[in-house]
């Protein structure tokens, strides 16, 4: 049985034609003609998440493992407006998500209609592209509609972005029928072109600085750029910059930037500054970076990127719109010029590594400790999920197992949804997932355990020091009176009954002796999901890190 609305059995029709099947429904009844059109269609995958915020970061999750647009689907009125938070997400991180929000007739807006606000374009300023179906079904309309589901599907596979399809809906909403009269027989996938000959004449201009540094933000692993970006660091007059959330690993690289960045003096910024800065990808997490590199009076600024060209260092000069490695392919035939910049980073890089070393092999139970130990105990085959705030980071000053993907939600950056959005990767990929996250983005995103669908190797790390300790670690709260209260939010929650409500495995460690004893058999198979929560309340996690840092800018 189907939905008898021919506007519900187009779409469903145009989602199956473009290879779109997985739909995350949160339930209600003025999206019932969806509900029962997906849910009847053996096609389609469906889940069934009640918290839309949750909902909508679930996903993401899934739509960052499977690369491809996943749908969500919710009721009228505020149940809209709770999937904003991921949808932002997910436009700074371009990741395809399709939005179909049901809707009232649009007579019935600002009318006192229950569950009816002003839904069309309610993400305007957090999406590319917001369309609004017709619910008549003359013939007119009906070619409309499937011109507007075209466009949609193509924007939100060629940008690889949230898309928005509002959809209202008259009642009855439950009349259902047994035939499909809307048939589509195929349908071509969009593809993306570019102009390589476009950029072409920047090429030369390469050599003309002898002092060039790329820098890499978040993407999704790419063994290929791997191996150009390899080719670049040979090179005396070329470093390669980059984060966990890179997926890049190599020696040549710089993986820790936090490390090797301090503020320097004049002279001393003038040596490790680029002439040329190219920089590929999204978000960069180091704020020591954003601002060496701001101060630093850049020549030349290119962004090589599909999607977004940002001027993040104020000096921004070329806008390279085009899949890195192809024009890295261009890039690396170029031959290399004579400089002494690539060794001066290296020198840098051995001296703060060594002295990495020599304060971490000291740490006392922390923080820092954990993310340590944590940094060599992730089995090969997990992929690595994490919050953000202090976790992400802890993280970035550890290199992590290559052999891992790494992800976090450095789109917009918020804690809301890093649970959900981990419990969404975890059910669509194949191989388990562990998520490491603090103690006040857990307790706020504790909904992302209300489903069925964790699979028995999804596993959490929860490092609980009793708030929000990234408030004691930037500068600035700890000037004011508010700080225990109001920033650091002081509270003595634990984990284990939220453990026991969703049927996860729980164990919990206030030392290091019991954190290592755990970790022993914690990524061992089991029949549930597993919780460890290890307690470092109390402990001078905040002024061991900022003793990290002076004991590495030692002169």
């Amino acid at each position: 049985m189907y939905s008898n609305k021919l506007s519900v059995q187009l779409l469903g029709e145009v989602l199956y034609r473009y290879d779109i099947t997985d739909i995350i429904i949160s339930p209600g009844s003025r999206n019932a003609p969806l509900t029962i059109h997906f849910t009847n269609h053996k096609e389609y995958t469906c889940y069934s998440i009640v918290d839309e915020r949750s909902a909508a970061f679930f996903a993401l999750g899934m739509a960052q493992s499977k690369k491809k647009p996943v749908v969500i689907c919710c009721t009228s009125g505020t149940a809209s407006a709770n999937y904003y938070p991921a949808i932002i997400e997910a436009f700074y991180q371009n990741v395809p998500l399709l939005v179909l929000t049901a809707d009232r007739p649009e007579n019935y807006v600002d009318i006192f209609d229950g569950q009816t606000i002003r839904q069309k374009n309610i993400y305007s300023n957090h999406i590319y592209g917001s369309f609004q179906l017709s619910e008549s079904e003359n013939e007119e309309s009906i070619t409309q509609n499937f011109l507007d589901l075209k466009k949609a599907l193509h924007t939100c596979i060629l940008k690889s972005g949230p898309v928005h399809i509002n959809i209202p809906f008259s009642e009855p909403l439950y009349k259902q029928t047994e035939k499909i009269e809307i048939i589509i027989d195929k349908l071509a996938l969009p593809y993306k072109s570019y102009n390589s000959d476009l950029y072409s004449p920047l090429l030369p201009t390469w050599n003309h600085y002898s002092k060039k540094m790329i820098l890499v933000g978040m993407q999704q692993p790419n063994s290929k750029l791997t191996h150009l970006l390899e080719r670049l660091a040979d090179r005396e007059d070329t470093i390669i910059l980059t984060e966990i959330t890179s997926n890049l690993n190599s020696s040549k690289f710089y993986p820790t930037i936090d490390r090797y960045m301090f503020p320097f003096g004049e002279d001393k910024m003038e040596e490790y500054k680029p002439d040329l800065l190219l920089t590929i990808g999204q978000n960069i997490v180091s704020k020591k970076i954003k601002d060496f590199l701001r101060k630093s009076n850049l020549q030349a600024h290119w962004h090589l990127d599909e999607f977004w060209h940002p001027d993040t260092y104020f000096s921004l000069t070329e806008k390279i719109e085009e899949n890195p490695v192809i024009f890295l392919k261009k890039l690396v035939k170029i031959s290399p010029k004579t400089s002494t910049y690539s060794l001066l980073w290296k020198q840098l890089k051995n001296e703060r590594e060594q002295r990495h070393h020599e304060f971490v092999a000291h740490l006392p139970f922390s923080d820092l400790w954990v993310i340590k130990t944590l940094d060599k105990k992730i089995p090969d085959s997990y992929n690595l999920q994490l919050s953000n705030s202090s976790m992400i980071r802890y993280a970035q000053l550890f290199n992590f197992n290559s052999k891992n993907k790494i992800f976090c939600n450095r789109g917009a950056s918020g804690i809301d949804g890093s649970t959900s959005t981990a419990v969404g990767f975890a059910v669509a990929d194949h191989h388990p997932t562990v998520l490491i996250t603090g103690d006040i983005g857990f307790f706020y995103d504790s909904n992302a355990l209300w489903n069925k669908y964790i699979p028995h190797t999804f596993r959490i790390i929860l490092i609980n020091n009793g708030g929000g300790d990234i408030f004691k670690i930037i500068p600035g709260p700890d000037t004011s009176n508010a700080l225990d209260e109001f920033f650091v939010t002081h509270h003595d929650r634990t984990a284990q009954l939220l453990a026991k409500e969703y049927n996860f495995e729980y164990l919990q460690a206030h030392n290091q002796e019991e954190l290592v004893k755990h970790l022993e058999s914690f990524f061992n198979s089991s029949h549930r999901p597993k919780l460890l929560e290890i307690n470092t309340a109390g402990q001078p996690n905040s002024n061991l890190l900022r003793e990290y840092f002076n004991y590495l800018n030692q002169e």
